[in-house]
């Protein structure tokens, strides 16, 4: 008797839950709120850049610049990420060994599925 009354309970809950998602989709409401960021970013007023560097520092920055931005579209065309590229620190270090030392004891079996 229980089990039934809890399965018709259940079954009531889910039809409402399904009214409320056809009532309100929340797919309308992220979209609704992004245009609207947008279009107040669009009507917010320009603001002036200014540039750090003086003249006499772009002229002889400017070689430097072209190369840096040539490595910068290599390591982008290659397969590896910028993430990837960073240096481990210490802690980074000892967190991935903390993390390795997790993984003992879990048998043959979960080894190989992995």
């Amino acid at each position: 008797m229980a089990k039934s009354m809890r399965s018709k309970r259940e079954k009531r809950l889910r039809a409402i839950r399904r009214e409320i998602v056809a009532t309100e989709p929340t797919v309308l409401k992220k979209e609704a709120a992004k245009l609207a960021a947008q279009e107040a970013a669009l009507a917010a007023p320009k603001l002036v850049v200014k540039s750090p560097f003086t003249s006499m520092s772009m002229d002889t920055s400017a070689s430097t610049s072209n190369n840096d931005n040539k490595m910068d579209v290599e390591m982008a065309d290659g397969s590896q990420s910028a993430k990837s590229l960073k240096p481990l620190g210490k802690k980074m270090k000892k967190k991935l060994k903390i993390a390795k030392k997790k993984n003992h004891g879990k048998g043959k079996i979960r080894k190989k599925n992995i």
